[in-house]
């Protein structure tokens, strides 16, 4: 979603869902439903793709890798869950490629039909994935090309899904809008994009090394350039090129910008696998060292992501939704309130009758509570560390907790006292109180 999207009109996700859903919508339920959707395309999607690019590597152990792959590396299932524009473009990106390919292995126009609907809905979602969109047609008319006929069977039903995203724009905002200029007017031209932060070229890399986790990282980054340059004319390679190639200039970069690419991971790795499949040959021990490694590596990580202690607050927004809805409530905050994110508000999850207290800390959190008339309303304290959270506890023994997102068996591991250098969400319930500080 772009910065101030809903005011430049280029389209915020949320705005979909406020206008087939009206006023009386349940956030958590809708987003529910709308991660599982996003998760269920993203693995129809990266089925299809796992079956056509089987076709691209010769030896077995390469084909076993992008199976295991698709299969066991633990961000996948969790990309294809958040739903963004990002996620499920890139899942209608690497379908609508399956089809190019198909359309060239079996010589049947149809599947361009397909892959230009699914391409041109792509772009729609997120207008970034024009840069593989152009990869990808670059391959179909420089490297195998196709004829201007093969083209045109593209064409029509991209523009099609185009025409049908212009449409939808006008819905949402009862006017006739390019969206797609603005986004391009808004970000790049004035720049507004930058104001969130510009960083190097090399900053991707830097991310990617620690987030990914290394040492599986290194192997990732490596797998990822490596087929760039050894096999340029792979129609999955030529397509990632314009689009990693672009963001490494554009100054305003974020992580979630290469979440569009992550479904070429096994991919790319099994291009680098079979380019030294001769020496993986000559060497079975390691080469069963390196399969068992990457297996175990990412079941350990998708071990320690589901039991980890829960830092998000979408569980969160969840009881308040079922408990507190339309109850007018004041919530205190230790710090900041849970619908705030580096300084932007969460304004699909928060309630907008709720009044709100923030930065009191300890010593201003008691007074502000003693010295405000919070009438007969449900009276919130919110914690975001352990350590506030305890002395209110001390001072308040009648306090209700409500919600805690480290549950009290993982005490149990609290080795080395780990869990107060944490952050740890809470959330308490006062009794009510009818006048300033009298319960």
């Amino acid at each position: 979603m772009a910065p101030n999207s809903g005011q430049q009109h280029s389209r915020p996700w949320f705005f979909l869902v406020s206008k087939i859903s009206g006023s009386t919508f349940n956030p958590v339920r809708t987003a529910l439903l709308l991660r599982l959707f996003s998760a269920l395309l993203g693995w129809a999607c990266l089925s299809f793709f796992t079956l056509v690019s089987l076709q691209w590597v010769k030896s077995f152990h390469a084909r076993k890798l992008i199976l295991y792959g698709y299969a066991c590396i633990w961000f996948l299932p969790y990309l294809h869950a958040n739903f963004s524009s990002e996620s499920i473009s890139g899942s209608l990106f690497f379908a609508g490629l399956g089809c190019a390919w198909m359309a060239h292995s079996r010589k049947n126009n149809y599947y361009l039909l397909a892959c230009g609907l699914i391409i041109g809905f792509a772009f729609v979602v997120r207008y970034q994935t024009g840069f593989m969109i152009a990869g990808l047609l670059f391959w179909c008319i420089f490297i195998q090309k196709f004829r201007f006929e093969k083209i045109i069977y593209i064409f029509i039903p991209a523009a099609f899904a185009v025409a049908f995203g212009v449409m939808t724009d006008h819905w949402f905002y009862d006017a006739w809008v390019n969206t797609a200029w603005n986004y391009f007017k808004v970000n790049l031209m004035e720049g507004k994009a930058n104001s969130f932060g510009v960083f190097p070229w090399w900053q991707y890399f830097v991310w990617s090394f620690y987030n990914i986790i290394p040492p599986f990282s290194i192997i990732v980054i490596i797998g990822l350039l490596f087929p760039m340059i050894k096999s340029p004319k792979n129609i999955l390679v030529i397509s990632l090129i314009p689009y990693l190639v672009i963001h490494l200039i554009i100054s305003h970069k974020e992580p979630r910008f290469l979440f569009p690419i992550a479904n070429a991971v096994p991919v790319m790795l099994a291009l680098t696998y079979d380019h030294w499949h001769s020496v993986f040959e000559k060497k079975p021990k390691w080469r069963l060292f390196l399969f068992r490694f990457f297996l175990a590596m990412n079941i350990a990580i998708i071990a320690v992501l589901l039991l980890k202690p829960k830092t998000d607050p979408y569980s969160l927004y969840e009881i308040i939704h079922n408990k507190y809805w339309n109850s007018h409530a004041t919530m205190f905050c230790s710090d900041d309130q849970p619908y705030s994110f580096n300084g932007m508000q969460s304004y699909f999850y928060k309630p907008a009758n709720f009044q709100y207290f923030v930065s009191l800390h300890q010593k201003n959190l008691d007074s502000a509570i003693i010295h405000t008339n919070t009438g007969n309303r449900p009276v919130l304290v919110y914690f975001d560390r352990e350590k506030d959270e305890m002395a209110f506890t001390r001072n308040h023994p009648e306090a209700k907790q409500v919600y805690s997102g480290i549950p009290k068996w993982m005490y149990a591991f609290n080795f080395n006292n780990w869990i107060s250098r944490t952050i740890k969400l809470s959330l308490y319930e006062l009794p009510k109180r009818n006048s300033c500080g009298m319960p």
